[in-house]
């Protein structure tokens, strides 16, 4: 089959949305699809065309969704500046969003073209594949699709649109939004998004608390599962905070190598508001803005805010709980406890600045890599004590990937494409992360980091 559409979303407040037509494409190819992906939604390649995946052929009228968010610690008024949903797909009692992005512009684009450059929706369908194989909830891409468009960012290039599938696309914002606009709709839509995420909730006794406890813990799941693979975001403003803990908006992400808690690769994080190591307090920050639009709840219903602010006072310790516990299973550590260990393993990393990824393999198995960092006697002391509690072999396969998508890997796949038009090393790539845990014999290319100069002057950008 096609898409089966049953836009929900279209029956709340008109104020929420704006209904809007994808630019016209004269000619749109496929530049790569997951087809394990369209399985997955009960969907019939053959009938997936360019024109249907593009949104030139529609079942409905698309939406582009409006939201707020704070942007960098500034609080804006937004929406879809460059995407829109086409519909939501049942399938197998399931619904997911079905998103185009950088298909042209919507009542919310500002100054924006609406477009999107091919590199950068390739360099996210990557992404969004690495990290579902890498175990972590995210965000999938469908496919591809290169447009009759130049787009002009840093290098002028073919545009693209990015067909992006989700549980749904209501974040953070969209309360915000809602708050700030149209408060007397907070309950109807707060009972909408717990009928849509969380419709086991509608049995507790207090459904509003309990809505916002499990985002908080969705949210604290996702981001411990971005420390776990050395996952930098990016971009945490509260618009890009999904309320069902999906990781979206790849803009100017990027993984880790060398192990640095103030790792940034972004282009506009000039503070390093959203480094590696300020996932965790900036995450905090979040839900407290999230706790605040909830806030008109109070007077609409039993809730209290002191009732919200007691769950925020319990998000350092879960947070501290599920950390060590991944952390545990990194360094193969079967029991409960042993937090000073792994905090000594932690100032270790920072000290010698140990490619992360590599840490953890070498740990399993010595010798793997012939870095002198490896063979200090301080290295060796500490692989001592954990093996005396810990190195499970199996726990630490399980979380510890063998790949990641190498930043340079990555721009040298995306320059291939650019400069020749083919995808040979985009598709190996993506057959690496295929199975991310599991070694292969391709060569240690996607093992190894690159020159740690790279690293240094490595920028990602949001491709607006």
């Amino acid at each position: 089959m096609t898409f089966s559409f049953d836009t929900t979303y279209k029956e709340l407040d008109s104020e929420l949305y704006s209904r809007v037509t994808p630019k016209s494409i004269a000619h749109p190819e496929i530049v790569v699809r997951n087809d394990e992906l369209c399985a997955d939604l009960g969907l019939d390649t053959a009938k997936l065309d360019a024109k249907m995946l593009a949104g030139q052929d529609r079942l409905e009228e698309p939406i582009a969704q409006a939201y707020a968010g704070h942007q960098y610690g500034s609080f804006t008024v937004l929406g879809d500046g460059r995407a829109m949903i086409l519909g939501e797909h049942v399938y197998d009692g399931s619904r997911y969003d079905i998103q185009l992005k950088g298909s042209g512009r919507t009542p919310y684009s500002g100054r924006g073209d609406g477009n999107a450059t091919v590199s950068s929706m390739l360099r996210e369908y990557l992404y969004l594949y690495a990290m579902r194989n890498l175990h972590i909830k995210t965000s999938r891409s469908l496919a591809v699709i290169e447009t009759d468009d130049v787009v002009n960012r840093r290098r002028t290039e073919p545009g693209a649109v990015l067909v992006r599938v989700m549980n749904s696309h209501i974040r953070y914002g969209t309360f915000q939004y809602v708050a700030a606009r149209a408060s007397d709709k907070l309950q109807q839509f707060t009972d909408y998004v717990i009928d849509r995420h969380y419709p086991q909730l509608h049995k507790k006794d207090r459904t509003y608390v309990e809505f916002f406890d499990a985002v908080m813990q969705s949210a604290i799941e996702m981001v411990v599962d971005w420390l776990r693979v050395g996952f930098v975001h990016g971009v945490m403003n509260t618009d890009n905070m999904s309320i069902d803990g999906e990781t979206f908006d790849y803009g100017p992400c990027a993984f880790m190598n060398y192990y640095d808690e103030e790792a940034v690769f972004s282009s506009i994080d000039k503070h390093g508001r959203y480094a590696f190591g300020n996932q965790r307090p900036i995450l905090r920050w979040n839900l407290e803005r999230f706790a605040e639009a909830l806030q008109p709840l109070c007077t609409q219903s039993a809730l209290t805010y002191d009732e919200l602010e007691a769950k925020l006072d319990e998000f350092e310790a879960r947070f501290d709980a599920q950390y060590y516990a991944m952390m545990r299973k990194k360094l193969g550590i079967g029991s409960d406890g042993e937090e000073e260990l792994v905090d000594e393993f932690l100032e270790w990393l920072r000290k010698s600045n140990a490619d992360y990824t590599n840490t953890f393999l070498e740990l399993e198995a010595p010798k793997t890599f012939d870095d002198p960092v490896f063979t200090t006697a301080e290295f060796e002391q500490l692989r001592d004590k954990l093996a005396a509690v810990g190195l499970n072999e199996e726990l630490m396969q399980e979380v510890n990937p063998r790949y990641i998508p190498r930043n340079y890997l990555v721009e040298e796949s995306l320059d291939e494409y650019l400069e020749t038009g083919k995808l040979s090393k985009f598709k190996r790539l993506l057959t690496v992360l295929e199975t991310p845990y599991t070694s292969k014999d391709m060569g240690s290319q996607f093992q190894q980091p690159p020159p740690r100069e790279f690293d240094a002057e490595y920028t990602t950008y949001c491709n607006t």
